[in-house]
């Protein structure tokens, strides 16, 4: 295993890099990082790197992060215990919103279903579990910015502007 005093600074962020090689270096991050700004890790096979992001940036889940031309890891956003809800119909997906409301938890789209996810929270999922029983579950999952209703919501609006 590999042991740097120092940092390998990274100085070039591609997003969406298609993977030519399996055997590529990955860094884990949680979910909620995406946005810090100055990240100091490790990755899988023990190179310290340096991560900067410029203002308004974000890490998303496959960057390929490069020092001096040299690709040195992909960003995988690490996968955590989520809250799922399913509505059985719009009247409890109103009401399921409603009652999250005042958390100000962060929820995210599940792709391939009409769903809803959360980060993991127990006192709330105690309670949501009581209030819609078979319509919630605990999941690991992935929550990928792009998923976020906040930012789904506000990337519509944008669009409805400009068109």
């Amino acid at each position: 295993m590999k042991m740097n005093r120092l940092p390998v600074p990274i100085d070039t962020v591609v997003s969406n890099y298609e993977l030519v090689d399996n055997h590529i270096d990955q860094v884990y991050i949680e979910w909620f990082e995406i946005h810090k700004k100055r990240l100091t890790r490790q990755t899988l096979s023990g190179t310290n790197i340096l991560m900067q992001l410029e203002q308004g940036m974000e890490w998303h889940h496959g960057d390929a992060l490069f020092s001096n031309g040299t690709l040195q890891a992909i960003v995988i956003i690490k996968p955590t215990l989520t809250i799922r809800f399913n509505p059985l119909d719009l009247v409890q997906l109103a009401d399921f919103g409603y009652f999250i409301g005042n958390r100000h938890l962060p929820l995210f789209s599940v792709e391939e279903a009409e769903s809803l996810r959360m980060p993991y929270d127990g006192r709330l999922y105690e309670q949501v579990l009581a209030k819609y029983g078979p319509a919630v579950q605990l999941e690991e999952a992935v929550l990928l910015s792009q998923n976020l209703l906040r930012q789904q919501i506000n990337h519509r609006k944008t669009k409805e502007h400009q068109g």
